[in-house]
């Protein structure tokens, strides 16, 4: 690891996380943390929560963190507790990064005296409550924050439009990701690999998602898809990586369409590569994201995407029929008709995966988020 130049002071983040799952937020907060200690920054993390499935790469990055039960409504139980620590995290820290909206997270922030550099991954408009709540959140927390930070300019311009009095605080900085795509010779390689490894049919078309199996995520509608998909397909195999309360009627919904023995569950991934090595298309399908981080995740691997978000930042990333495929409504049947076009024409799959890979380097490198904090933390002592 790279360490401050001897005249040079080692900088000390402080992060607050609300949970050390894998989900999006939490792989882009940990590449952060990580990228920032190889370029000589110290990172003390700090969670609300007991330990999640991203409990190992937290620990490599902190060896000291240390968990919470988050007992009563928004942790206020075990809220005492978890105050006095994050007083003493801060104490030696230099900036104080808060990511996500936990509650106590942001409280315990607030009461180190110290500006707050907030990461709010998480769009705003759910239901009609969702604009009163999130001006009482942004009133509360404004008059701390230093500095907020957002995927997209779907989430700022949401921001925005409720709090516009912190319009000069709001800053878009996309999330980072990397790009192992180089050629097809390489991926085709390393797609025979995969599936190797991971025991899955060699001449089959392969289709997959991974995610919280949460209602919102819509893996309901992955499975009316591959319903569809497999009609003209009658090879092809889907694969969902992930848990969540959904398994139990999603495995039933499976059965009720007559797919159970085409659906794979594949239950949580420590590391998606493989898969995304392995699928020839991700179905990726949401009601509400800020940004989906697993379609960026999968064309960094080379592989096409076909998605449908009825609200939120995605077509940021993908432009329909430029960098895959794209609908603002949950409608399987054309879904279904776009995965079948990418596998029967490689000349189009090509040419969208390419301009995915293009875009990816473009606006979605890790260089520029990294280059964003790293200045942040450096210059704002």
């Amino acid at each position: 690891m790279k360490t401050a130049a001897p005249d040079q002071k080692q900088i000390t983040v402080a992060a607050l996380l609300q949970c050390t799952n894998l989900g999006g937020m939490e792989k882009v907060a940990y590449s952060l943390f990580e990228q920032l200690q190889a370029r000589g920054f110290r990172v003390k993390i700090a969670t609300a929560r007991v330990w999640g499935p991203g409990l190992p790469r937290v620990q490599a990055i902190d060896p000291e963190v240390k968990p919470f039960r988050y007992r009563g409504k928004f942790g206020w139980r075990s809220f005492p507790d978890f105050q006095r620590h994050v007083k003493t995290v801060c104490k030696s820290s230099d900036k104080v990064w808060v990511i996500g909206t936990c509650a106590s997270c942001l409280a315990a922030a607030r009461l180190t005296g110290k500006k707050i550099l907030l990461s709010n991954h998480y769009h705003h408009f759910e239901n009609r409550f969702s604009r009163l709540r999130w001006t009482a959140f942004y009133l509360s927390v404004g008059s701390r924050v230093d500095a907020l930070t957002y995927p997209t300019e779907f989430t700022r311009n949401e921001a925005l439009s409720i709090a516009p009095w912190l319009e000069s605080k709001m800053h878009v900085v996309r999330n980072g990701f990397n790009v192992h795509y180089t050629n097809e010779g390489k991926r085709i390689a390393d797609k025979w690999a995969a599936r190797e490894k991971l025991g899955m049919p060699q001449d089959a078309l392969l289709i997959g998602n991974g995610g919280w199996l949460i209602p919102r995520k819509r893996f309901d509608i992955f499975l009316r898809t591959a319903q569809h998909v497999s009609r003209e397909l009658p090879h092809a195999r889907f694969y969902i990586c992930g848990g969540g309360p959904e398994e139990n009627n999603l495995r039933k919904l499976a059965r009720e369409l007559g797919i159970a023995e085409k659906v794979n569950f594949q239950g949580w991934v420590q590391d998606m590569t493989p898969y995304y090595l392995a699928w020839d298309v991700l179905l990726f399908n949401t009601d509400f994201d800020a940004l989906g981080c697993t379609p960026l995740e999968a064309a960094g691997h080379g592989c096409l995407c076909v998605a449908s978000c009825t609200y939120g930042g995605l077509p940021e990333f993908i432009e329909n029929g430029g960098t895959g495929y794209i609908f603002d409504q949950h409608d399987y049947v054309k879904m279904a008709g776009s995965i079948m076009r990418l596998a029967f024409d490689p000349v189009l799959a090509l040419e969208i995966r390419q301009r995915a890979v293009a875009m990816l380097k473009q606006k979605f490198s890790n260089e520029q988020a990294l280059k964003y904090y790293e200045n942040y933390f450096e210059t704002r002592l």
